[in-house]
């Protein structure tokens, strides 16, 4: 990525965070990256397609934090496990992107085109689910049901120790304490 694009980027992510994406006018991002129109213009034809990017970036992130040390060949408890430390890991350390990443995912500002597109950086971890299922680890109901509960799980994990400002060990313990909450729910 280069340099300028990066810095628009960097700069929209802070805009929206504290502002949000709907009142983040382009000459404010234009302002705050220290880029003038026809740049910001020239990396992204529009603020739909610079909150598009957005996005992705955001999610890829995610995705590579999430992937570092993924246990390809583990059995399905310890690659659940894995990504459920590492993604309320992220959401804690990175709360601010975290946050953003949520908002976004919850507005209907993202295309369709690019919601597929980032399900690419989670394919490390895409059938875990249906896996589960399939082989009995977990009780029998859909992936989407079953994805829907570990979601909200994980949002409540990453809400909760965000706002106790929870570190170290005190996070570490509370990683562990969900994670055995959620699997002690959906296991057989």
């Amino acid at each position: 990525m280069s340099d300028k694009r990066t810095q628009i980027i960097e700069s929209t992510i802070a805009l929206f965070a504290s502002n949000g994406f709907w009142n983040t006018p382009t000459s404010q991002i234009t302002k705050h990256a220290n880029v003038s129109t026809g740049t910001l213009f020239n990396y992204f034809a529009s603020k739909d397609i610079l909150i598009d990017e957005v996005y992705l970036q955001l999610k890829k992130e995610q995705a590579t934090y999430i992937a570092a040390g993924y246990p390809h060949q583990g059995a399905v408890k310890e690659r659940a496990e894995h990504i459920w430390y590492r993604y309320i890991d992220w959401g804690v350390r990175y709360n601010t992107r975290y946050r953003l990443l949520q908002q976004m995912k919850l507005s209907d500002m993202i295309s369709e085109d690019v919601k597929l597109q980032s399900m690419a950086d989670w394919a490390f971890a895409a059938n875990l689910t249906s896996e589960g299922i399939a082989s009995g680890v977990y009780r029998t109901m859909t992936a989407e049901y079953l994805n829907q509960i570990i979601f909200a799980l994980l949002e409540a994990a990453v809400s909760y120790a965000a706002a106790h400002a929870l570190t170290d060990m005190s996070l570490a313990k509370h990683i562990t304490r969900t994670f055995e909450i959620f699997w002690t729910g959906v296991t057989s």
